[in-house]
């Protein structure tokens, strides 16, 4: 039964006298048989003044499971009123089945949390903690989380709208103190013999103090990483709701401002043209067409791995996927791979994982891919008996030549140094991915299609990500259109003439392929099934 006991308290100090039992009104003494001084509390005579004491309350809680009693004694409140709600506020959680006996800051609950989360991929565990550490926890981290609110949260994204300024303001400083050491640098060169000992001096102090404020830049915290910093102390604050250890999931009620995510657009001719002449990127996420794409295959034909860059422009793998391909997942009889795990980087360490959620699948390859995987295999084998001991056996398609895994990074740093050289549009490696949903729809497939290639996790997202590009794509097939239709001044389309059929001749005989190295190559035997299926067709019974 819920029973307010409020009492007023204060610090000061006198001559202590017993108050209850036997000897209560009598002065309290020490071993000498001095009366003993100390803080008066209750007993102080001032406590009837207005502005003397602070204001305390008493709740005992019934007994836990366990059978003992929790009794609570707050103190500090100004007015009586406010002690009272406090006790009252601290009886509600407890008849809601919080834990009020409990004093667990935010950041240690948010710890708590993240290691026994076990139900998510180890990449998304490993942003999660980032986004505990660097932006929740400086901010928020010494908040009871019993006491969090929602205004807490939003002073949360508020600091770090400030700190973003302050790194925009010292990223333009840095800017102006690269140009000053340029400028220093140019004077030095250019100066005359008596004057360089000075000027040099001057350009290695610029160039100290440059490399000193450029250890400082730190990144900006953007939209869409505050979006996701959100969700991560959403989805935390769900789980203490659901296990009652909180009464409110008071992230649900913050709001940021909306981003929207860069649509991929295409090097247009136009855009190529524009940036040659400027240097000027017209988007964060950029796409080439199929005759950039086989500008850039025809310039590294014989690059070490082109049949990676081949197989991640044609059928979209992720770069985490495509690295950690097994040949176990490789079917060169049936021109299919299956997406089954992915190396990912987390704290300077790579993992084999499971791909993203919904991302297992299989993909059916081109002729072309097949063909190269092939010459890999052969390639790779030749690779392990020169490696001898050396060669590191991780069963995968796309190794080094003592078969150890590429990383993830190297194939990205790689991808851009070769666009560079190509002197092509820039675009990322996981560029080629976009491109990949351009090329199929070009040859036909539609959303769906796109979507089960690239191992969306539903179609809404493909249609999200790609409705800029595949419009664009469209264009193609809007001006065929046009030249249907014949107007005055232009001649209409000439219609080829239809042959007579001509007579079914005997198929030649299906050619016996010579073995290579003692066996035929998967290829060369699927080539081989698929000519005497057509035979057979060809034959009259």
């Amino acid at each position: 039964m819920f029973e307010e006991k409020t009492y007023k308290k204060c610090m000061c100090k006198g001559p202590q006298w017993h108050r209850r039992g036997k000897l209560k009104g009598k002065p309290v003494l020490d071993e000498q048989g001095v009366q003993k001084i100390g803080y008066l509390g209750t007993g102080c005579p001032r406590l009837s003044e207005r502005n003397h004491g602070t204001w305390h309350f008493f709740l005992e809680l019934p007994a836990g499971p366990d059978g003992k009693r929790q009794r609570f004694r707050p103190g500090g409140f100004p007015t009586q009123k406010k002690a009272a709600a406090e006790c009252k506020k601290l009886w509600k959680q407890h008849q809601d089945g919080l834990d009020v006996g409990v004093r667990e800051t935010t950041g240690d609950f948010l710890s708590r949390w993240i290691t026994g989360k076990k139900d998510i991929a180890l990449g998304t565990a490993n942003k999660y903690r980032e986004h505990i550490d660097l932006h929740i926890n400086p901010y928020i981290g010494l908040i009871d989380r019993k006491d969090l609110r929602k205004a807490h949260i939003e002073g949360m994204f508020a600091s770090i709208a400030d700190r973003n300024t302050e790194i925009e303001l010292h990223r333009d400083y840095v800017d102006l103190l690269t140009a000053d050491c340029e400028r220093k640098r140019a004077a030095w060169r250019e100066g005359s013999k008596a004057d360089r000992p000075v000027l040099r001096a001057a350009w290695m102090e610029a160039r100290e103090l440059l490399a000193v404020e450029r250890k400082k830049k730190k990144r900006v915290t953007g939209p869409t990483t505050q979006h996701r910093i959100l969700a991560t102390l959403r989805s935390a604050l769900a789980d203490a709701l659901l296990a009652e250890e909180i009464s409110k999931n008071w992230a649900e009620l913050v709001t940021l401002p909306k981003v929207k995510a860069p649509k991929p657009l295409l090097w247009t001719p136009a855009r190529v043209a524009h940036w040659r002449a400027t240097g000027e990127v017209p988007g964060k996420v950029m796409v080439w067409t199929p005759q950039l794409l086989g500008e850039f295959l025809d310039t590294y034909v014989d690059d070490e791995l082109f049949d990676l860059w081949h197989f991640m422009a044609l059928r979209g793998p992720r770069r985490g996927e495509a690295c950690a391909l097994p040949w176990s997942e490789v079917d060169l009889d049936q021109m299919q791979v299956t997406i089954s795990q992915q190396l990912v980087y987390i704290a300077s360490q790579l993992y084999q994982t499971a791909p993203k959620a919904d991302s297992e699948r299989t993909i059916n390859l081109d002729s072309e891919s097949a063909r190269l995987l092939a010459d890999r295999h052969d390639r790779q084998a030749v690779q392990r008996k020169k490696a001898g001991r050396a060669w590191k056996e991780t069963g995968l398609v796309f190794t080094k030549e003592n078969g150890e895994a590429y990383h993830p990074d190297y194939l990205t740093y790689r991808f851009a140094k070769l666009v560079e050289l190509a002197d092509l549009p820039p675009i990322t490696l996981h560029g080629l991915r976009h491109g990949a949903a351009c090329i199929a729809h070009y040859g036909g497939a539609d959303m769906k299609d796109i979507s089960d290639q690239l191992g969306h996790s539903g179609i809404q997202i493909t249609a999200d990500t790609y409705t800029n590009t595949l419009e664009e794509a469209k264009q193609a097939q809007a001006e065929a259109a046009l030249a249907v239709v014949p107007r005055a001044g232009r001649p209409a389309p000439v219609e080829a003439p239809v042959p007579e059929p001509a007579p079914v001749e005997a198929p030649a005989p299906v050619p016996v392929l010579a073995p290579t190295g003692g066996r035929l190559t998967a290829l060369r035997r699927a080539q081989q099934k698929k000519l005497a299926a057509k035979t057979a067709e060809l034959v009259p019974a």
